[in-house]
């Protein structure tokens, strides 16, 4: 009995090392990188996470630090991005999208979307010479609320499983009870709608504002749009319930706040 369970324990040890040696093979392009891999996992446990599966970050991490990640090429290549989450498929795309943006990576296309029951999964398509890093876009995602969950590599399709129950968007900084002078929005204003009750906006006086103010749930779902036709100095309205995020632009153009907006929240 006690010789059966040794080999159930020396034949599970094999297999994890051999999933482990696995996964990190299957993000080297060379052969030749095999003896080195299979040195650098031998210490297999390092790399399961506490619900007994790999770390993902952490073998590319490896990688990376014994120059095994090559995410380089001279010539601009065909990259395929899936992203899959069981969450919100709204706010995870924006997140994605804003943590793609943060990286330099602005000119993606979406190559398929598809919500199930179960799950919603999100490729998109990017030609580039720099596979955007993983290390880099974990990094970005936490930023956001974010938690990579598992990460694949199948030719040069990149497949992402993540956590996105506390995701969250961009925001701009602004301080309770103080009048916050806004930069010339080349975007409209995101703010968080977090404990305010209501917000009073200015337009500068060479400005022709035709505001335009959305209110979002946490999920960007839309509450409510306050639209006017005439031009406004300034609008003070309070937060419909269940507000999170505020969406401020002009009706027409942002040229229209080219000098930026001011703010107080109350």
């Amino acid at each position: 009995m006690v010789k059966h369970l040794f080999l159930i324990t020396i034949c599970a040890a094999v297999l994890l090392a051999n999933v482990v040696t696995d996964k990190a093979e299957s993000f080297v392009n060379t052969a030749s990188s095999k003896k080195l891999i299979t040195f650098l996992f031998q210490n297999e446990d390092k790399y399961i996470d506490k619900n007994g599966e790999i770390d993902s970050i952490l073998v590319l991490k490896t990688l990376k630090d014994n120059s095994l990640l090559e995410l380089y090429s001279k010539e601009p290549q065909e990259i395929e991005m899936t992203f899959i989450t069981k969450q919100n498929p709204l706010l995870f795309v924006r997140v994605i999208t804003e943590s793609l943006n943060s990286m330099g990576y602005n000119f993606f296309i979406t190559k398929k979307a598809v919500k199930t029951s179960e799950e919603f999964s999100w490729s998109i398509s990017l030609s580039t010479q720099n596979i955007p890093s993983p290390l880099l876009l974990n990094d970005n995602l936490k930023a956001h609320g974010c938690t990579i969950l598992d990460i694949e590599k199948k030719s040069n399709n990149w497949i992402y499983k993540i956590d996105s129950r506390s995701a969250k968007i961009d925001t701009i900084p602004i301080s309770a009870k103080v009048k916050t002078n806004l930069k010339k929005p080349l975007v409209p204003y995101i703010i968080a709608a977090n404990n305010i009750d209501t917000i009073t906006f200015w337009a500068h006086v060479s400005d022709h504002w035709y505001p335009k103010i959305s209110f979002f749930t946490q999920n960007l779902q839309l509450i409510k749009t306050v639209e006017q036709d005439k031009r406004a100095q300034s609008v003070k309205l309070k937060l419909p319930k269940g507000s999170a995020y505020i969406k401020v632009e002009d009706k027409y153009t942002l040229e229209n706040i080219k000098r930026g907006l001011s703010v107080l929240i109350e």
